[in-house]
């Protein structure tokens, strides 16, 4: 398996443990042609640092990112759990279409309200099987893997993922 989908540590916790099983996507800043596109239905989960917070969590699941930092990996590697089997997709193109999803995820209202009504009024909502690797997987971090993005091609296949 060769292709990363990066997200908040936070939120692969959470589909890891069973807290969440739909991904919201808007799609990163640099994402080709300049929005989110389903490229693949499996894919392993590329976990990220950045803009998490407690405040962009429901109050129930930001018990989740207690500790979350033992779940980064040393400076200049990439760890992979788990792999995501795609079950469907959809593009959500009005807010109150999302309502049905919210027992389903860990964003605040106010985080799916802002995504949402970003560049142009709409979701990608994403229903998936998580599945663990066999055992996790450490791969040197590249510079191509960096960005506001959501797919990464890695450079290497990585081994166990079996959906």
């Amino acid at each position: 398996m060769r292709t990363a989908f990066k997200e908040w540590a936070v939120v692969c916790r959470a589909l890891a443990t069973g807290r969440q099983d739909v991904i919201l996507r808007k799609g990163g800043i640099v994402e080709p042609g300049g929005e989110f596109r389903v490229e693949q239905f499996e894919f392993l989960l590329l976990p990220t640092f950045l803009h998490q917070s407690p405040e962009s969590l429901i109050p129930e699941a930001r018990d989740l990112l207690a500790d979350i930092d033992a779940d980064r990996p040393p400076e200049g590697t990439v760890v992979f759990r788990h792999g995501v089997k795609v079950r469907a997709a959809r593009r959500v193109q009005r807010l109150e279409d999302l309502a049905p999803y919210r027992p389903r995820h860990v964003w605040s209202d106010t985080v799916v309200a802002e995504r949402f009504h970003r560049w142009k009024d709409e979701l990608h909502v994403l229903e998936v099987d998580v599945i663990a690797l066999s055992a996790p997987v450490s791969v040197p971090w590249h510079e191509d893997y960096g960005g506001c993005r959501s797919w990464v091609e890695l450079r290497d296949d990585v081994a166990g993922f079996v959906a």
